[in-house]
């Protein structure tokens, strides 16, 4: 947590900053000192630019309060992520704090807390949760929940516009309801890759409404996937969805000489037939795009004026299995060996570079 935090902000200010449009980078920061904390319920309604207000991605949090316990240290909630049309997706750290998750409305979101560090309790009726770290607890906000959670809570919020998720729920008995999952499980595995792969896609996403519209809705059925009787079904159907988390995971692990297409696999959650499939619907096969981004990356490499490295040694890193092998993939895809190309960039940029071997 605590990346760009807004330290310079006085104790007990509120702020909460969506950028303008269909926002993509969100922030929210509240702090109250032990004074304000033992009248919590005052300032959690009346604060300006209250990260829990009306129009906010954490409406659906109501009768907060800091335990009394607890007021003496103060209090603070920080959240930084991405919203994309009502697709919050969102790093939280909070301290100890009681309310109720869910207004039993039609509009209240699908919620999955993902705790990283603390716990967070959720009671409705006979039914208690105590979601611990490394678990997701997955929700119908229609429903009200109250909740409490530990000082120092750290948590992965992601959350859904309810009637985007529920048309993929394989089971109406969900409705309402909600689920504790391991982060192990491959549905929830692959969630949060295809989250990361939408967090490094800003820039598409801020330009393209259609971008960003298919983030919202494929973050929707994967979670439904979670939330359903069923998991795994619509997971499966989402080629799409399953082909971006797994080009996310190959750039994690393109030096690596285990990256294969059964790795891959392991990593977004999925079965390989589920992984060739999805591939198989576009214009690269897994290798093929493994092939492709390792050459970029090498040629990327070889034209660095910073980088010393010869052609034995680029080729050893990104993953050739011999010099001869890279330079026949290089002039297939550049028009020229190696040698020739750097030659020819080194001439076209006046002689830059010189002293530079890359023999």
């Amino acid at each position: 947590m605590g990346d760009q935090v807004e330290d310079q902000r006085s104790a007990g200010s509120a702020n909460s900053t969506p950028s303008s449009g269909s926002a993509i980078t969100y922030r929210a920061d509240m702090r109250l000192t032990a004074e304000q904390a033992e009248s919590s319920e005052r300032h959690f309604r009346h604060q300006e630019h209250n990260p829990f207000g009306e129009s906010g991605p954490f409406s659906h949090l109501t009768r907060l309060a800091v335990p009394y316990a607890a007021a003496a240290r103060g209090f603070r909630f920080n959240a930084h992520g991405q919203l994309i049309d009502g697709l919050l997706s969102a790093q939280v750290y909070v301290d100890s704090l009681t309310g109720v998750s869910g207004k039993n409305l039609p509009q209240d979101p699908i919620v999955a807390d993902v705790v990283t560090s603390g716990w967070i309790e959720f009671r409705a009726g006979k039914e208690t949760y105590e979601v611990k770290p490394g678990q997701i607890c997955i929700r119908d906000t229609k429903a009200s929940w109250q909740f409490s959670c530990a000082p120092a809570t750290n948590v992965h919020v992601i959350a859904v516009p309810r009637h985007l998720v529920l048309p993929h729920v394989r089971s109406g008995k969900q409705s309402g309801r909600s689920c504790v999952s391991d982060i192990a499980a491959p549905e929830v595995r692959f969630l949060l890759n295809y989250l990361e792969a939408v967090k490094s896609s800003s820039r598409e996403l801020e330009t393209s409404v259609t971008a960003r519209q298919m983030a919202r809705d494929a973050c929707a059925s994967l979670l439904s996937s979670i939330f359903s009787d069923r998991p795994g079904v619509v997971l499966d159907d989402d080629p799409g969805a399953i082909v971006t988390a797994a080009k996310y995971a190959i750039e994690q692990h393109l030096e690596s000489a285990d990256l294969s297409p059964a790795m891959v696999a392991r990593h977004v959650g999925v079965s390989l037939r589920t992984l060739h499939r999805s591939f198989s619907t576009g214009d690269d096969s897994v290798m093929a795009f493994v092939r492709s981004r390792r050459l970029q990356k090498a040629h990327d490499e070889l034209v660095d004026p910073d980088s010393a490295a010869g052609i034995a040694g680029i080729a050893a890193r990104w993953g050739f299995s011999d010099t001869s092998h890279f330079i026949r993939r290089f002039k297939s895809a550049y028009g020229a060996t190696p040698a020739a190309y750097v030659r020819d960039r080194r001439a076209a940029d006046g002689g830059c570079d010189q002293n530079r071997d890359v023999q």
